[in-house]
């Protein structure tokens, strides 16, 4: 069997392996380079001018991110027919081959390998709002969903410790000594691009606002949410339209809205005014159905102004089943609790959905997070909520598969770092080890949505690929 993680799809191999010069030419310049630096910063091998060794083609007839992996005497050819594919493909090899940089060459087992990946979504979120994370750790994420074949990865950049993103319509957003600058994100989202890792950035609003009401609290409001009059809608609309700009090789943007004290909306009189002006009789409204329209409302409108910017929306589980008709069927939803409205309920008003089950692919490090052998056995048809409130605590929830469900997502959230460890980076540090153990059974699940093997043998190769991602993620010098 294969040391593979994910597994392929069809496979043959046999015992017989080859020794092949580390040679790399081709037809994807990208995938080359990744190649060419990982070896490298793994192995500390370099290139060398021979015959043989492995070839990347262009090949139509191979599927979407898929790739087909020839090895045999002469040398390996590696198909796909975008860098997607070819980028995957590499990813393969780096867990397949064995080095000799002395020599400069590698060993591959003698095998032919046809994959491609059941979900398109495979992510992974990091919260850098609660605890900064510095830029070279993002960096590392980058490589992680790379070696893993993780397609996403989505920064959840703003909560109520800090706003960590640059903004020029609003600069005073921006946490002094806890935000990025354009050129930092612009070079990693190159980076990123380089290796067909996508990011997804989020401003989390209307909740967990507090640098808006601290910055601009004459606009945004100060009672811990996003207020709605003309003026503060205006302005998210700007900033959204910065953050589009500004992340513009993003296919989605995540705009938050979980956890907002929507109630606040009822009393809040700019709000209120705001509506009236349009011809909303509020006032007639019973005070929890006025308060899910406004919340729809404020979704629908962010929604909109991302889709006309030319992204995807995404935006969190939090509105209610009574407002379904209110929010934009193209925007993605996140399902994590089934509690705001449970995954059945999105499922049936059409939505596209993406497994965040809290358990167990949630990492509160340390406080939080479930064995290996948990992750590995979830799938994205199931949640495990973790609210009380939820109708499926007892039992969990499993759903019949659908292509509604676009695929799973791990997640980092940083709310017991600063308690616990009084170096930051230890904790970011802590958390990353800890997102990587799991990263690869996210990856197994999302590429084969239907389990190819038992726990015991996903372990193995799990374990052999893990110390070969530590190779990587130890030896960063040459990468920014």
């Amino acid at each position: 069997m294969l040391h593979l993680v994910p597994y392929p799809k069809v496979s043959k191999d046999s015992d017989v392996s080859v020794v092949l010069p580390f040679t790399v030419r081709g037809d994807f310049p990208s995938a080359t380079d990744t190649l060419l630096q990982y070896m490298h910063r793994m192995h500390g091998i370099s290139p060398v001018s021979a015959e043989g060794g492995i070839t990347l083609t262009r090949d139509d007839s191979v599927a979407g991110e898929g790739y087909r992996l020839s090895v045999f005497a002469e040398g390996a050819v590696l198909s796909a027919s975008c860098e997607a594919g070819a980028q995957n493909g590499i990813s393969t090899l780096l867990q397949l081959s064995e080095v000799n940089a002395t020599e400069n060459t590698v060993r591959l087992p003698i095998c032919e390998i046809q994959d491609a990946p059941d979900a398109s979504w495979r992510g992974m979120m990091v919260d850098l709002a609660r605890d900064f994370h510095k830029l070279p750790v993002l960096y590392d994420y980058v490589d992680l969903c790379r070696f893993y074949k993780i397609r996403y990865l989505h920064l959840h950049f703003t909560d109520d410790q800090s706003y960590t993103l640059p903004s020029r319509a609003y600069p005073a957003l921006s946490t002094p000594d806890r935000h990025y600058t354009e050129d930092e994100l612009k070079g990693l989202m190159a980076y990123a691009k380089a290796r067909c890792v996508e990011i997804i950035p989020e401003i989390d609003v209307p909740g967990h606002c507090t640098s808006f009401a601290e910055a601009y609290g004459d606009i945004f409001g100060r009672d811990g949410i996003i207020c709605q009059s003309d003026a503060s809608m205006e302005a998210m609309e700007v900033i959204f339209e910065e953050l589009c700009a500004l992340f513009e090789d993003s296919a989605y943007i995540h705009m938050g809205g979980d956890e907002a004290s929507i109630a606040k909306w009822t009393q809040d009189e700019a709000t209120l005014s705001a509506f009236r002006a349009r011809g909303v009789d509020v006032d007639s409204m019973e005070k929890n159905a006025l308060a899910e329209y406004l919340y729809a409302a404020f979704i629908a409108r962010i929604c909109n102004k991302i889709t006309a910017c030319g992204k995807t929306p995404v935006v969190w589980e939090g509105f209610h089943e009574s407002v379904n008709h209110m929010i934009p069927r193209n925007a993605v939803v996140m399902s994590w609790e089934n509690f705001y409205q449970t995954t059945p309920s999105l499922h049936k008003a059409g939505f596209r959905l993406i497994n965040c089950s809290w358990a167990p692919m949630y990492v509160v490090t340390p406080v939080a997070h479930w064995p290996l052998r948990d992750v590995f056995d979830w799938s994205i048809y199931k949640w495990r909520p973790v609210h009380p409130g939820s109708p499926y605590i007892q039992t969990g929830l499993e759903i019949e598969p659908t292509k509604q469900v676009e695929g799973g997502q791990l997640l980092a959230w940083g709310d017991h770092i600063p308690r616990v460890y009084s170096n930051i980076d230890e904790g970011v540090k802590a958390e990353f080890d800890l997102m990587a153990e799991r990263a690869s059974a996210l990856s197994e699940n999302t590429w084969n949505v239907e389990k190819r093997c038992d726990f015991d043998a996903f372990s193995a190769r799990a374990d052999r690929a893990a110390k070969l991602l530590s190779l990587l993620i130890s030896n960063t010098g040459d990468r920014i």
